[in-house]
């Protein structure tokens, strides 16, 4: 059982990076992972900066385009959008073939939970989280913790503890540390 968990693993890995090689990327940064299930639409508008992780099954409609700062990690089955169709027109029901396009910024080092939900015209300041299953509908600033449907804000974090971390380049980089190895202390 556990050759054939390894051979699929395998096989799903290969053929995500040979589907993300195919995407065109308005900007594509260094050390980003994408993993297995990303849906991206109009990619060629979608800006993604270094050492980004974003979580299986992403949707990311990049239309309006989108930019996603480094750093940033989501969760799995997020959504993104930076385009809507026009609902309040009364000239066609249920909504207008015209779309409208708003572009949607995520800051540098971000945290946005699983089943989250990001609406066009939408801007997350550097340093946030989102929590899981939110629907943001509205920017916030700096290291905001949002969360809820529609989101609000639920605290601000230590600006000053972020920035000195973001000044010291202390990043959680998803790898584990020989048992010898320690993180050095000031």
């Amino acid at each position: 059982m556990k050759l054939i968990i390894s051979v699929y693993s395998f096989i799903k890995a290969k053929w995500n990076n040979y589907l993300l090689h195919q995407t065109k990327f308005a900007h594509l940064g260094k050390n980003v992972k994408i993993l297995s299930g990303f849906k991206f639409g109009h990619s060629e508008k979608l800006i993604l900066h270094d050492n980004i992780v974003l979580g299986e099954n992403i949707f990311i409609n990049a239309h309006g385009g989108v930019k996603i700062g480094s750093g940033t990690i989501t969760g799995p089955d997020v959504m993104i959008f930076s385009v809507n169709h026009i609902y309040d027109s009364a000239e066609v029901l249920p909504f207008s073939e015209e779309l409208s396009l708003k572009s949607v910024t995520i800051g540098e080092n971000c945290w946005i939970g699983a089943r989250s939900f990001i609406c066009p015209g939408v801007t997350i300041g550097e340093g946030s989280v989102v929590a899981a299953c939110s629907v943001v509908t509205k920017s916030f600033p700096p290291c905001s913790v949002i969360g809820g449907n529609p989101a609000r804000l639920l605290k601000t974090k230590n600006t000053e503890m972020y920035y000195r971390a973001k000044e010291k380049k202390i990043y959680n980089t998803f790898i584990k540390k020989k048992k010898d190895e320690s993180i050095p202390k000031d």
